[in-house]
């Protein structure tokens, strides 16, 4: 594993590069010229090796202290001391130049902070000045969620402050502004803490709550002005889509959701939209499981809006999980049209690394869907450690593409079966319940293909026994399918 410093750095971007150049040669913010010299060679020799042995480190060292003699071609115990001293300054320098980053980039922080020291300083004409120009600006803000209101809290906050200190706060103050932006900034930070916590209760069995302090903020919520606010209404109702217990009722708030979503996008940032979007389908996804298929095509409907949107990119690339999930989806969908489509379009957003498989395997899952298992294995075959999750489903759909491409029962099938369970089996990274599952699935549908070919003494109720007792199986649906299509042979 690579020390932070260089996995930091290998994660700058060309243009974060060429600006922290700029940076560690101000005098203002460094003198050391031997951090100058590290972060030079760690650019030149490091960064895309991502790795620092020895050779690398006398290497390193050599151009930073070329009159310390090394002996023996490796740093004694007091050369890796000051080596290690000259990598932790380099490491302050590259916090620090990331929050000047920032606050380049966030001006509203930026503000927050040259407004608390021009208080501090008594210079009330150039805060007021500054207050009146941020205000006219923040009138033309969009975005009304909870970064717009704790903007507007801090804005009110400071006009209450410069009042006090011109001494004309008794004359017109502005506390009724300041408690209602506040309100407002507590109340949808506590909605999307709840959502969250909300959320993660629904993704795993092991997360547990002490009673979430939803009614701490009830009075407020049902003050009319807050009530009504478009951000207070979609939490709540994506709160509502996503506890409760009357299947009808959590329908109507799916529903109510996009359209306030329709509504009000406006008033989200970039971020919060997505988040509530992907709660709709988390929604879906939930209901999905639960057997309504028909919800495959109501989640295709919420993906083909954040693509209109261009909610899938971040920092001008797509998540590969993502595009993964917008892939199968759209099969299940029978959207296969759309998905190649946009499987192209995407395809130069995808990280260069891994860019080749990613489509490799997607193409390969829009072939499968659509019954072409040769062409499918093809694409598969290509794929190779993308992560975890791309591998497993890789692995997963070659089985399945044998399942229904074999005539007769065939000992490579076989093999391949066995090969994906050890795979699974001796896979660390895999939890336990999720392990279990894929394990239990490959048992199944091996067992599946056995009867299908009539190999062997196993039956087609033994098998729906077997699937019915397993605590924990993946792809439930997929087997009890092909035991439907066996019923009916």
């Amino acid at each position: 594993m690579p020390p932070l410093l260089i996995e930091l750095l290998s994660q700058f971007t060309p243009n974060e590069l060429k600006q922290f150049d700029k940076f560690i040669q101000s005098t203002y913010f460094n003198t050391n010229k031997a951090v100058s010299t590290l972060y030079k060679s760690l650019k030149k020799y490091i960064i895309n090796i991502r790795s620092l042995d020895d050779e690398y480190l006398v290497l390193v060292y050599q151009k930073i202290f070329p009159n310390h003699n090394i002996s023996d071609s490796q740093l004694n115990d007091k050369q890796k001391r000051l080596f290690d001293a000259t990598m932790s300054k380099l490491m302050a320098l590259v916090k620090r130049f990331l929050v000047v980053e920032a606050l380049e980039e966030k001006t509203v922080y930026r503000n927050i902070l040259l407004h608390d020291i021009l208080l501090e300083k008594r210079q009330l004409r150039i805060l007021e000045i500054n207050l009146k120009r941020e205000k006219k600006l923040f009138q033309q803000t969009e975005h009304k969620d909870t970064g717009y209101y704790l903007h507007k809290y801090r804005l009110e906050q400071h006009q209450l402050n410069l009042r006090y200190l011109q001494g004309t706060i008794l004359q017109q103050d502005n506390l009724p502004e300041l408690m209602e932006s506040f309100d407002m900034y507590y109340l949808t930070q506590q909605l999307d803490f709840q959502l969250t916590a909300i959320t993660m209760l629904g993704a795993s069995n092991l997360k547990k709550y002490d009673d979430l302090p939803l009614n701490s903020i009830s009075g407020l919520l049902e003050v009319p002005q807050y009530a009504e606010h478009p951000s207070i209404r979609t939490y709540q109702v994506t709160i509502d889509m996503l506890t409760n217990d009357d299947p009808q009722k959590q329908e109507a708030a799916y529903g109510q959701l996009l359209q306030l979503l329709d509504q009000f996008g406006a008033y989200f940032s970039t971020e919060r939209l997505n988040g509530f979007y992907r709660t709709a389908t988390i929604f879906c996804a939930q209901r999905i499981r639960a057997g309504e298929g028909i919800y495959y095509k109501k989640m295709f409907d919420v993906y083909k809006i954040m693509e209109m949107k261009d909610l899938f990119k971040i920092n001008n690339a797509i998540p590969i999980g993502t595009l993964k999930n917008i892939i199968a989806i759209s099969c299940h969908a029978g959207e296969y049209e759309w998905a190649t489509e946009k499987l192209e379009m995407y395809r130069p957003f995808i990280r260069k690394s891994v860019r080749k498989q990613v489509y490799h395997f997607n193409m390969g899952v829009i072939d499968f869907y659509q019954k072409n298992y040769k062409q499918a294995i093809s694409h598969f075959i290509r794929v190779d450690k993308i992560d975890l999750n791309y591998d497993i489903n890789c692995r997963v759909l070659i089985l399945k593409s044998y399942y229904e491409l074999d005539d007769d029962y065939d000992e490579r099938t076989m093999q391949q079966f066995r090969s994906a369970k050890r795979f699974i089996h001796a896979n660390k990274s895999l939890k336990i319940n999720n392990k279990q599952g894929w394990e239990n699935f490959i048992t199944a549908a091996s067992n599946l293909y056995k009867v299908r070919h009539r190999y062997g003494k196993t039956r087609l109720e033994t098998v729906q026994k077997q699937i019915d007792n397993f605590k924990s199986i993946n792809d439930k649906r997929w087997l009890l399918e092909k035991i439907k299509e066996m019923v009916k042979m």
